[in-house]
């Protein structure tokens, strides 16, 4: 008899859960978890005797319609990855061999005297909210069986999978798959930085110091990092608190943080909740507010790397000019403007948010007025009583067009596409809470792991699930309408292709800068530029797609940047010479969203499918640094030269995450966004799952899926 059963406690989070887990019995954390079953497993939702509920009713979200609305969660996100069929309590002689019974409530003695009366059916069972009596009968069965009770502080189950359902799926799948509860977490270290957490200083913004100078021959290291943003960083924490110390940071800019080093506009800000937008090994107790603003989370990241001791391994102001791998030697030779390096592992680190995108606009070069990108904003331009026009609607247009608003004589906003938009709750964090995270981890960990779990929802959002996607639109629109009045600029601003397409918008602030006197709405795209007169008298007119034409003084573009074709493939060269743009030209294809075929011990962070939509990009990039580590310990334990991820692979997770995706709202809810590939229309830049599907991907490293390479001659 195998017995596996867990009460969840509210006050514990995940964290209590995976505690109250610990005493299953199943295989090592993350041996199951790498690569799904080769046969989907059959699960039957068990319903009410009266008559069987679809898998995927249209029941509203919030409302208790007994076992119909907990269903219509579990039942579509199970069949992400299992053969999910509805069966009524008298039905249950139609449940296939081997199959796993899901049931709530009062359905589970009936459900637990069917097994016990079929026991050669090699049937498993899971019971949600069983009473007592039923979760005790477990004892007596011969199954395996998993029994999630009410209890505690979270006084009932039904509760949690009505507000966090995503966290029971998450337990219920490492039941289905026989994988040990939980993830792998960083490593725990004697660092008194991270033990006491990274706390904002007064100090100003000035770059970090670089210690050392690259010498002008070719500097040898183990690992070279690419890019000073959170991914890189994060990369170089966990080799320093592991004891490697040959690694070196490059990075083109002055000063760490990436893209919040780079973007400083008025108004920029996180979407992600604070305490979620952190690393989880590195927590900082006192953010100032639920969404922190951008000054805040660069000053976070610098602080990160002082406390961290990384400063002799930045190597700032060195940009990469070439990524070369050299089969004779099986390593990796970088050249850069601040010298060469050599190293066994390369860790790119670019990002997708560093190159900034400009539209082709016919008269762009003449005009006559400043120019600037969201991404490089230039605080010396006057924008007081200034005729400005910004290009582009998407999160960080939504941000800057309610500052400059306040500022220019008027505004007008290009608008291709009108984005979904939803209230953003910000609100200050009191200096009680503040003190509280600070002198109790469990607190501040209580508060990240409820957010994690509650964006997860989300995720069901996406993958247009009737009732989750139906209210999240009728929350955006509702917000619409509070905040426009007018009924004409209501319609301008309402998208026509569905919510979730493209990045939806948080903002309370945007709406209510549309209608404003001094802004002009313009509902196509900027379409060309003239200029005219000569000196003092040179003047721009800017023309849109609608044929109406605008005087402007400044042209502020808040048009994102490459992420689907990404600049540093074009200076990285794998075997056999060959490109990674390249091997990339219909679109990023990877293993595990982190290796490549042909680019041997290299690793690529936040880079094909490893973003996301509905969650924390801090957690996937945790994700990735820990499956690399992995990657590192086993070569270097093998006395293995270079690992290359097979084609074969590559392929199959490719096919596995294209399938995935193809239901999903970025593929098909009618809109262009810079989430797919241009040219092959795949879905490239997002990871179409939930992010603790991720984590568990990558929990551990898969070397059947690589290919050892030996020095070339030996």
């Amino acid at each position: 008899m195998t017995l596996e059963r867990t009460q969840l406690h509210g006050n514990l989070g995940a964290a209590g859960a995976r505690s109250a887990l610990s005493a299953l019995s199943a295989p090592e954390s993350g041996s199951a978890a790498s690569t799904p079953p080769a046969e989907p497993t059959r699960v039957v939702l068990v319903a009410p005797a009266v008559a069987a509920v679809p898998v995927a009713p249209t029941v509203p979200v919030g409302e208790d319609d007994g076992d119909a609305a907990h269903f219509s969660f579990l039942g579509p996100m199970l069949e992400r990855r299992a053969s999910v069929q509805t069966l009524a309590v008298t039905q249950l002689a139609g449940a296939p061999s081997g199959s796993v019974l899901i049931a709530m409530g009062e359905q589970a003695a009936p459900v637990l005297r069917f097994v016990r009366e079929n026991a050669s059916a090699q049937l498993r069972v899971v019971v949600i909210d069983p009473h007592r009596s039923d979760a005790d009968s477990l004892l007596c069965l011969g199954v395996t069986a998993l029994a999630l009770s009410s209890g505690g502080a979270l006084g009932d189950v039904r509760e949690e999978l009505r507000v966090r359902p995503a966290r029971i799926l998450s337990v219920i799948e490492e039941f289905i798959d026989g994988a040990a509860p939980g993830h792998a977490g960083p490593e725990a270290t004697s660092r008194e930085g991270a033990a006491r957490g990274i706390r904002h200083d007064a100090q100003p913004r000035t770059a970090l110091q670089a210690a050392g100078q690259t010498d002008a021959g070719v500097t040898v290291v183990d690992t070279v990092i690419v890019g000073a943003g959170f991914a890189g960083l994060g990369m170089g924490i966990r080799l320093a608190r592991q004891g490697d110390e040959s690694f070196v940071i490059l990075e083109r800019a002055a000063d760490v943080g990436g893209t919040w080093r780079d973007n400083t506009y008025p108004g920029v800000a996180c979407d992600i909740p604070s305490h979620l937008y952190s690393f989880s090994f590195a927590p900082k107790p006192d953010w100032s507010s639920f969404f922190a603003p951008g000054a805040e989370i660069h000053d976070y990241l610098r602080d990160t790397a002082r406390a961290e001791g990384l400063e002799p391994h930045l190597r700032l102001g060195t940009e990469v000019l070439e990524m070369r791998w050299l089969a004779e030697e099986a390593r990796w030779r970088v050249s850069t403007s601040g010298g060469t390096f050599s190293c066994r592992t390369l860790v790119v680190a670019a990002g997708r948010l560093s190159d900034a995108k400009l539209p082709a606009v016919p008269g762009l070069e003449s005009f006559a007025g400043d120019i600037m990108h969201s991404s490089t904003w230039d605080d010396s331009v006057d924008l007081a009583g200034k005729r400005v026009g910004v290009v582009g609607t998407g999160a960080s247009a939504a941000q800057l067009i309610p500052h400059i608003e306040r500022l220019a004589g008027s505004v007008v906003v290009f608008q291709r596409s009108a984005p979904w938009v939803v209230p953003r709750p910000d609100r200050p964090y009191s200096a009680e809470e503040r003190a509280l995270f600070a002198a109790a981890p469990p607190v501040r960990e209580a508060e990240r792991d409820e957010l994690f779990w509650g964006a997860e929802t989300a995720f069901a959002e996406r993958m247009r699930v009737p009732g989750y996607i139906d209210r999240l639109r009728d929350r955006a629109l509702g917000h619409l309408r509070a905040q426009l009045d007018d009924a004409a600029l209501r319609e301008a601003a309402t998208p026509d292709y569905e919510i979730g397409c493209k990045r939806v918008v948080i903002s309370s602030d945007y709406y209510p800068a549309l209608a404003s006197e001094t802004v002009t709405l313009e509902a196509s795209a900027l379409a060309s530029i003239t200029t005219t007169g000569t000196g003092p008298a040179l003047s721009s007119t800017v023309r849109a797609a609608s044929g109406n034409e605008y005087d402007v003084d400044v042209l502020v573009f808040a048009t994102g940047f490459s992420s689907t074709r990404p600049p540093f493939a074009e200076r990285t060269v794998g075997i056999g010479g060959v490109l990674l743009a390249d091997a990339w030209s219909d679109g990023m294809r990877s293993h595990a969203s982190t290796a490549v075929h042909g680019f041997p011990n290299m690793f690529v962070l936040d880079g094909p499918n490893a973003s996301l939509g509905h969650n924390s990009a801090v957690v996937m990039i945790e994700a990735q640094i820990g499956y690399v580590l992995a990657a590192m310990r086993q070569r270097v334990a093998s006395g293995i030269p270079a690992l290359d991820v097979t084609r074969q692979a590559q392929d199959a997770y490719v096919a596995e995450l294209d399938a995935k995706a193809a239901s999903s709202v970025w593929l098909t809810g009618g809109c262009d966004s810079w989430y797919v590939d241009e040219r092959s229309g795949r879905l490239t830049l997002l990871w179409p799952d939930f992010a603790y599907a991720f984590r568990r991907r990558l929990s551990r490293f898969d070397p059947e899926n690589y290919a050892v390479l030996p020095v070339f001659g030996d």
